[in-house]
């Protein structure tokens, strides 16, 4: 009876821990229409991407401390940390800090305020991954039950560089390889070459990628060629 207890306690323990941080995943958030948030871990590294349909979106890079994930914006104008933590419904994120004080995206902001994430697709399996392809982009890959889960964000050279992003399912085999991947959301719809693709992810334990079956449905074989050897040869995993 007693090794019982202990193991029932055990387990107990071990699920409350997992359940007291912030779960990977697709995230609304119904404080800001039309926009969403996509949680990342990697060990104690985490990421977050605070995104809208329209393109607009922001990387958040930090760590878990205690119950609590910690993220701070990078690669804008201001700095902004945010302390995430798992909530029935979701996540609840509050702002620590918001510097130059003076500049419009922090002069007006409320420290107090608490933002609600809304579980809207989870990861479910073992495959949580971010690539680095050659054309710029940040791919995001997760399993949610069965279902491959691809998120592209894309920046464009210029004073605004949040532009585009993408919202893709597909099918994950047993062999790893992710097929039929079909748009749900894109910002820019636009694809003049007609490509589609195959994404082939190498193991769960180090899940690196490679782009399979291109193929280009409006240029020609020589013109699809040349898409090929420059943007889809190479993809990076870099979380």
């Amino acid at each position: 009876m007693k090794l019982r207890a202990i193991t029932t306690f055990v387990a107990f323990f071990l699920t409350s821990i997992a359940y007291s941080q912030v779960r990977d995943g697709i995230y609304s958030v119904p404080s800001f229409p039309g926009f969403y948030a996509a949680h990342l871990s990697k060990g104690d590294m985490r990421r977050l991407y605070l995104f809208s349909t329209e393109g607009e979106w922001y990387r958040y890079e930090g760590s878990q401390v205690n119950d609590s994930t910690e993220v701070a914006i990078t690669n804008t104008e201001i700095n902004e940390g945010l302390v995430i933590s798992n909530s029935s419904i979701g996540f609840n994120a509050l702002t620590s800090y918001c510097t130059p004080s003076n500049h419009e995206g922090c002069a007006d902001l409320d420290l107090t305020e608490v933002t609600t994430g809304v579980d809207a697709l989870l990861s479910t399996g073992q495959l949580k991954a971010i690539f680095k392809t050659q054309w710029g982009a940040e791919l995001i890959a997760f399993d949610a039950n069965g279902v491959a889960v691809l998120l592209v964000f894309e920046k464009e050279i210029g004073d605004d560089p949040y532009t585009a992003i993408g919202a893709y399912t597909g099918v994950l085999g047993e062999d790893l390889t992710i097929t039929d991947i079909e748009a749900v959301v894109q910002s820019d719809p636009s694809d003049s070459a007609g490509i589609r693709f195959d994404l082939k992810i190498s193991d769960l334990e180090n899940p690196q990628a490679e782009f399979r079956n291109v193929t280009c449905a409006n240029v020609d074989e020589e013109t699809c060629q040349s898409f090929v050897d420059n943007f889809f040869s190479h993809v990076i995993r870099i979380f």
